[in-house]
C-alpha cells in the first residue's frame, strides 16, 4: 500500500513538473512573440553607422562625424560597444536578427528574476502573473535600442543584491554597462537605495558592505574612452533636462509624461503601477526599506518620462512577486491548481500580439505589428533612392527624424543638418531649427547661414506643414520628388515635377493638402473611401474639404455614415460642430463642439471652432480661453494669433493685441 501510495505522489510530483514546464515553455514564446515587431526606432540607423565606423576604423568617436551644423563638437558616444554589437547583427541577420536579439535580451530580464525568486519561494505563479502584466506594459516602449542593455544590467544588478551573496561582480558589471549604455549611472543609484534602506533598517553590517560596492560602482564608471566626462555624462544630460536647458526635449514623446496622453493610451502600465503598489500594502508588515525606495524613485522616474517606465516595470514586476511571495494572506497559494489556467492565459496573450490586437488596443497599429522589418514611413529610403541616382550634389536639410538615416546611407560623401542626438544641439539651434520650419524670414536667414540647397523633409507628421506650401508655392525652390512620407525640394535646380494623382495614398493626399493642392488631395482621399468605405481618416479630411468649400450636404453625409462605425470619434463630432456652425444651426454646432471636446481635450481644431463660436457668442474670456489652448497645442497658426489679437483688442490690451498681430505677420511671411 506504501508502494502505490510512493508511485501516485510520484507520478503527481512528475505531472506537477510537467505543467510547470509547459507554463514556463509557454511563456517563453509569449515573450519572444510579444518582441517581434516592426521596428519603430530610426536612431537605429545611427547604432549601425556608428558601429560600422567603429568596426572600420577601431577608433571610437570624440566628435561628431554625422552634421555639417555641428562643426565637429566634442561627443561622448557612450554606448560604443552596443553599437558594435548591433552594427554585427544587423549587417549579417538583418532586421530579423535585430529582433531576435531584442527578444533575447528581454527574455533574460524576466526569467533572470523568475528563476531567482522560483528558486528562493518555490512558487512561480506570480512571477507568471506579474510577467504578463509587465509584457502588456512594456509593449509601448519595446524597442530594439542600447537601452535594452540597461534593462539587462538592471535585472542582474537587482538580483544580484537581493542575494547579497555575490556584490563583487557588480563593479565588474558596472564597467560593461558604463560602455553600453548612457542609462549605467541606475547601477550605482540601486545599490545607493539598498545601502540606505539597510541603514535605516538597522543593518550596519550589510550597509558598509553596500557602501563598498557603491564607490567601487562609483569609480569605475571612469572606465571608458572619455573618462571622468563619459562617467559624468548622465549626471550632465539630467542636470540639463530638468533644470529646463534642454526645452526642446519637450517636443519629443518619450520625454514627456506618461500621463499627457491620458489613462487608456497607457493602460496596461497603470494597471500594473496601480496592483503592483497594492501588494506593498499587502506586505505591510515585512516589506522592506530598500524595496519600498526602489519602488518609489523607479516609479517617479517613470512618471516624469515615458522612455524611464521600462525601469519601474524591470524593478517592480519581481518586488510585487516577493510581496506576495512573503505575505501573510497570499504566501500559501497551492501553485498547481492554477497551471492549467495559466497555459490558457498565456496562450490567448500570445493570440492577442499575433493578430495584432494588441497593437490595436494600444494605438500603435498604424505602424507595428507582428513582423520584422522597420516601418517605410520612419525612413526616407525612397528619396535617398533619388537623391543617389540622379547624383544630386550639395548640403542638405533634413527633418529631424530623418537625420540618422541620411547619415546611414551617405556618410561621409553627405552630412546630415540635424538628428535626434538632442544632447549634441545646443537650445538655440533647435529653436531656428524651429522656427524655420514656421516663419519665413528665419527660414530664409537659416538658408543662406548654411547654404543647403536640397530639401529632404517629412511631410506625413505635423511640424512642417508650413515649410512644405511656402517652399512649394515659392519661385526658389522645386519639388522634385514626394512619396506617402517624404518630400525632396531643390534649390533652383533645373528640375521640375508637377503632382499627380497617381496611386491614392493618405501620405500623398495629405501632402497635397498641404500644400495646396486641395482638388488632388480630394480626389485622393474619395478614392481612399471607394476601397474602404470604413477608412475614417480620410473621412475627416474629405469632410473638412467639403466644409471649407460649402459642400456642408456632402460633409454631414459622410460624417454621419462614419458615426455609425465611430461613435466615439471627437474628429468626426467636431466637423460636425463646425458644418452646423456655418448652417446656421448655432447650438446644436456648439453642443457638438464640446463634445468632440469632452472626448478629446487635445484636439486642436476643436479648440479653434469653439474659440469663434464663443467669439460670436460675445464671451471674450471663454474665447481667449480656447485660443489661449489651440496656440499651446500649435504655437505656429497665423490665424488663431490674429483672433487673439482682434480678442485682445476689443478687451483694450492694446500692447497684448499688437504683439499678436506682429507674430501673425511673422508666419505669414509680411
Amino acid at each position: 500500500m506504501l508502494r502505490i501510495t510512493n508511485k501516485r505522489a510520484g507520478l503527481r510530483d512528475r505531472t506537477d513538473e510537467t505543467m510547470r514546464f509547459f507554463v514556463l515553455s509557454f511563456l517563453f514564446a509569449l515573450l519572444v512573440i510579444s518582441q517581434i515587431n516592426t521596428v519603430l526606432d530610426p536612431d537605429l540607423w545611427c547604432h549601425f553607422k556608428t558601429g560600422e565606423y567603429i568596426v572600420k576604423n577601431l577608433a571610437i568617436p570624440q566628435a561628431d562625424i554625422f552634421s555639417y551644423t555641428l562643426g565637429n563638437q566634442p561627443w561622448i558616444d557612450h554606448e560604443w560597444l552596443s553599437q558594435i554589437l548591433l552594427y554585427f547583427v544587423f549587417s549579417k541577420f538583418s532586421w530579423v536578427g535585430v529582433n531576435v536579439l531584442k527578444a533575447a535580451v528581454i527574455s533574460l530580464c524576466f526569467f533572470i528574476p523568475l528563476f531567482f525568486i522560483a528558486s528562493k519561494y518555490k512558487r512561480i505563479v506570480y512571477a507568471v502573473f506579474f510577467i504578463l502584466l509587465s509584457i502588456l506594459a512594456l509593449g509601448y516602449r519595446s524597442s530594439a535600442r542600447p537601452e535594452m542593455f540597461s534593462y539587462l544590467f538592471l535585472c542582474v544588478f537587482f538580483c544580484t543584491l537581493e542575494d547579497g551573496k555575490r556584490l563583487y561582480i557588480l563593479p565588474f558589471l558596472q564597467v560593461l554597462w558604463a560602455n553600453m549604455h548612457g542609462y549605467f549611472i541606475l547601477g550605482p543609484a540601486l545599490i545607493f537605495l539598498y545601502f540606505i534602506g539597510e541603514l535605516i533598517s538597522g543593518n550596519i553590517k550589510k550597509a558598509e558592505r553596500l557602501g563598498a560596492v557603491f564607490v567601487m560602482a562609483g569609480l569605475v564608471c571612469l572606465i571608458n574612452p572619455y573618462f571622468y566626462k563619459g562617467a559624468v555624462y548622465p549626471i550632465r544630460v539630467l542636470t540639463d533636462a530638468f533644470s529646463g536647458y534642454r526645452t526642446h526635449a519637450h517636443n519629443i514623446r518619450e520625454l514627456m509624461m506618461p500621463v499627457s496622453f491620458g489613462f487608456k493610451r497607457y493602460a496596461f502600465f497603470w494597471i500594473f503601477a496601480i496592483l503592483s503598489s497594492l501588494t506593498f500594502l499587502l506586505n505591510l508588515k515585512k516589506a522592506r526599506m530598500g524595496h519600498g525606495l526602489v519602488f518609489l524613485g523607479t516609479f517617479l522616474a517613470s512618471y516624469a518620462a515615458i522612455r524611464n517606465m521600462p525601469f519601474f516595470i524591470f524593478t517592480a514586476m519581481p518586488l510585487a512577486v516577493i510581496n506576495l511571495n512573503e505575505a501573510k494572506s497570499t504566501k500559501n497559494i497551492i501553485e498547481k491548481r492554477y497551471y492549467a489556467a495559466s497555459i490558457l492565459i498565456i496562450s490567448a496573450t500570445v493570440y492577442f500580439f499575433i493578430s495584432n490586437g494588441y497593437y490595436m488596443f494600444t494605438g500603435q497599429a498604424e505602424f507595428r505589428k507582428t513582423e520584422s522589418k522597420m516601418a517605410e514611413s520612419l525612413m526616407p529610403a525612397g528619396a535617398c533612392d533619388f537623391l543617389e541616382s540622379n547624383k544630386i550634389k550639395g548640403r542638405i536639410f533634413n527633418s529631424i527624424d530623418a537625420g540618422h538615416y541620411i547619415a546611414y546611407r551617405f556618410y561621409p560623401e553627405k552630412r546630415v543638418f540635424v538628428d535626434t542626438r538632442t544632447e549634441l544641439y545646443k537650445r538655440e539651434f533647435y529653436q531656428a531649427y524651429q522656427k524655420a520650419l514656421n516663419y519665413p524670414v528665419e527660414w530664409e536667414a537659416l538658408q543662406k547661414r548654411y547654404d543647403f540647397d536640397i530639401v529632404l523633409i517629412r511631410h506625413l507628421s505635423g511640424g512642417a506643414d508650413r515649410l512644405l506650401r511656402y517652399l512649394y508655392n515659392g519661385r526658389k525652390w522645386v519639388l522634385a520628388y514626394y512619396d506617402e512620407s517624404f518630400a525632396v525640394f531643390l534649390h533652383d535646380a533645373p528640375w521640375s515635377k508637377a503632382v499627380a494623382m497617381d496611386n491614392a495614398s493618405l501620405g500623398t493626399a495629405s501632402l497635397f493638402e498641404k500644400i495646396g493642392e486641395t482638388e488632388l488631395a480630394e480626389e485622393a482621399y474619395e478614392k481612399l473611401l471607394e476601397a474602404d468605405p470604413g477608412f475614417l481618416e480620410p473621412a475627416n479630411n474629405l469632410a473638412a474639404i467639403y466644409i471649407n468649400s460649402g459642400r456642408l450636404d456632402r460633409a454631414l453625409e459622410i460624417i454621419d455614415r462614419m458615426l455609425l462605425l465611430y461613435p466615439k470619434s471627437a474628429e468626426l463630432y467636431c466637423n460636425k460642430g463646425a458644418a452646423y456652425l456655418l448652417m446656421g444651426r448655432k447650438e446644436q454646432g456648439f453642443l457638438l463642439l464640446q463634445k468632440s471636446a469632452g472626448l478629446n481635450p487635445y484636439l486642436r481644431q476643436v479648440s479653434y471652432m469653439l474659440g469663434l463660436a464663443y467669439l460670436e457668442k460675445g464671451d471674450l474670456e471663454k474665447a481667449e480661453k480656447q485660443f489661449v489652448k489651440y496656440l499651446i497645442l500649435d504655437p505656429y497658426d497665423a490665424g488663431a494669433h490674429r483672433a487673439l489679437g482682434n480678442i485682445y483688442a476689443k478687451k483694450g490690451l492694446l500692447k497684448e493685441s499688437a504683439a499678436e498681430y506682429n507674430e501673425s505677420d511673422k508666419l505669414e511671411g509680411k
